[in-house]
């Protein structure tokens, strides 16, 4: 028997499908989007409430092995914020680390229906794939990381790109990721050496190839292999003042890549707030001479249209800092002496992540100029379809703050409020103040649904209300004139939704979790020749002795534990040439 549901005269942001606050009905049937439904369907009125397309989050920690260490390592954490049960709910905690059952009510709560996690190591992807269970109410992808790996690397120095796609594409087959992340590339191998490398054509140890060879070979083999999502790409340097200069030469260097079938995107630029730090004319690369980079990326972006961005805005008060990125962690815990943890096995290699817990200051001359740096960005790109709403969870703020980005990225009252309280150091080393852009729902729909969606390749089902969508839908007491007269109840509306549908299952009543079915994970199934198949296959296991402590056999994420919620997406066959 089929379910049938019809939203009716819901105000609709739907950019996918241009539509701006048409009164539309939305037929809803077997968990997805249709033309029209029966006259014994349910019905839900949903006069005068804004109705989007539900969430998706491009880039968010919310699975893995070193969520789970800063979990361990911040007791304070889980005590500033305990999560009672209810008769629909388990119990948990919150705050900047929300445990797993906690995170997917708190999507939902939200509005958000789909989240990427995009830093899997594939040797502890199954910690990842156990986690799952633990984690309802969200539709969720995941990224292996392959920047520091040596089997990457010997195919990188070998000059061998299509043994290199033959590799990620077993990669993903054995992890069930979505595409490729890329963190920091050499650099977090170089930690080993109690090293890092901050340039495009320095030499790792140990290796003849450089960042600039390992960025572009992955780009290329991605493309080669026509996946759904672009490179998705940390770059070297992060963190480091006057970083912006090397972020834009790490893109130019992968201008002259052709995207698959056309496709104009061929990377993802994650986290911008710490990728586009500038320095003021004159000063040296020190936290004392630091200024926004953002208009400048914004400027380059406006002028290339390679690459799309997520913001990873810093949203002040407590953050829990976590990354591939070794060697950043290591210097965040020199400046702050807090909590420090190294990571030292992921991924197979003798570096890794690191944990540093931190807290943004509105009242820190450097904290109140990052603040300045995705948001002068966002408010100065002309193509909002590249730019997608992060908080790069928990690292600049955790996920629960993007109602509070919306009212500062859709108010300028609401921006100029904040930056009475900010240390005047962001007036003067920015452009935000000076910046009268508003985004409008519109906009808002793009950003934290449709574009996100297009990016990560998803859109087909994803990120829009068309028919055939999947039945994602998130309802906000929200009215285009309530924005200008009461910023705060941007705040309030994006943070409890009226309804959240997922799959056609209502999730979220009024404010409150209504129900908990797990979600589908979206993966990717490159095809490759069997003769380039076997080959590959044959060196990686031969490499795996001599390199790994883990076995070839015991590598692949077993199917039972991926049967229950793997969605394999469909992608080109790759010939060896």
């Amino acid at each position: 028997m089929s379910r049938s549901l019809l939203l009716q005269n819901c105000r609709v942001y739907d950019p996918l499908h241009h539509i701006d606050g048409e009164i539309m009905d939305i037929p809803i049937r077997d968990g997805k989007i249709v033309d029209s439904v029966p006259e014994s369907a349910s019905r839900i009125d949903l006069s005068g409430l804004t109705v989007m397309a539900g969430g998706v989050d491009i880039h968010t920690h919310i699975l893995g092995s070193k969520l789970n260490t800063a979990r361990a390592m911040c007791p304070e954490d889980h005590r500033a914020d305990p999560v009672a049960a209810t008769k629909k709910t388990r119990s948990g905690v919150g705050f900047t680390l929300p445990s797993s059952f906690v995170t997917g009510y708190r999507y939902s709560t939200m509005g958000y229906t789909t989240v990427t996690e995009p830093a899997v190591p594939p040797v502890k992807a199954l910690d990842c794939w156990e986690e799952l269970h633990d984690l309802t109410n969200v539709d969720i992808a995941m990224l292996p990381m392959l920047g520091n790996n040596m089997i990457t690397f010997d195919f990188v120095q070998q000059e061998d790109l299509p043994g290199l796609a033959a590799y990620v594409s077993w990669i993903l087959h054995s992890t069930g990721g979505l595409g490729v992340k890329v963190v920091n590339p050499g650099g977090t191998y170089a930690w080993a050496h109690g090293k890092n490398v901050r340039e495009l054509d320095t030499e790792i140890p140990d290796w003849r190839i450089t960042p600039r060879m390992i960025l572009t070979s992955l780009c290329q083999a991605v493309e080669m292999l026509g996946l759904p999502h672009p490179l998705h790409f940390h770059p070297n340097n992060l963190g480091k003042v006057g970083n912006v200069e090397t972020t834009i030469a790490q893109l130019e260097s992968l201008k002259h890549i052709r995207g698959h079938n056309g496709r104009k995107h061929i990377v993802h630029l994650a986290h911008i707030s710490f990728d586009a730090l500038g320095m003021v004319e004159g000063g040296r690369p020190e936290w004392k001479d630091v200024h926004s980079g953002g208009l400048q990326l914004a400027e380059y972006a406006n002028a290339n249209d390679h690459f799309t961005v997520d913001l990873g805005q810093i949203t002040f008060g407590p953050a829990t800092t976590m990354t591939g990125d070794g060697p950043f962690q290591f210097s965040l815990y020199e400046l702050t002496h807090s909590k420090w943890a190294n990571m030292t096995v992921d991924v197979e290699l003798p570096g890794g992540a690191g944990i540093v817990p931190y807290t943004y200051d509105p009242k820190s001359p450097t904290n109140a100029v990052q603040w300045a740096v995705s948001m002068e960005y966002a408010l100065n790109i002309r193509d909002i379809w590249r730019c997608a709403l992060s908080t790069d969870h928990p690292n600049a703020g955790p996920f629960t703050k993007y109602p509070l980005v919306l009212s500062w990225l859709m108010s300028k009252r609401q921006r100029d409020r904040w930056l009475t309280e900010m240390h005047p150091s962001v007036g003067q080393r920015s452009t935000v103040a000076e910046s009268d852009r508003e985004w409008s729902l519109y906009e808002v729909a793009i950003a934290t649904r449709a574009a996100p969606a297009v990016i990560l390749g998803l859109q087909a089902t994803k990120g829009h209300l068309g028919v055939g969508a999947d039945a994602d839908i998130a309802v906000y007491d929200l009215r285009p004139d309530d924005i200008q007269r009461d910023p705060d109840r941007i705040v309030r509306a994006f943070s409890s939704a009226h309804l959240t549908v997922l799959g056609g299952r209502v999730v979220v009543k009024r404010g409150e979790v209504a129900s908990t079915p797990h979600g589908r994970v979206w993966s990717s199934s490159p095809q490759v020749e069997e003769s380039l198949h076997r080959r590959v296959v044959g060196e990686v296991r031969e490499r795996f002795s001599r390199w790994y402590a883990h076995s070839f056999d015991n590598y692949a994420v077993p199917v039972r534990y991926r049967a229950a919620f793997e969605t394999p997406m469909a992608t080109p066959s790759v010939a060896e040439s």
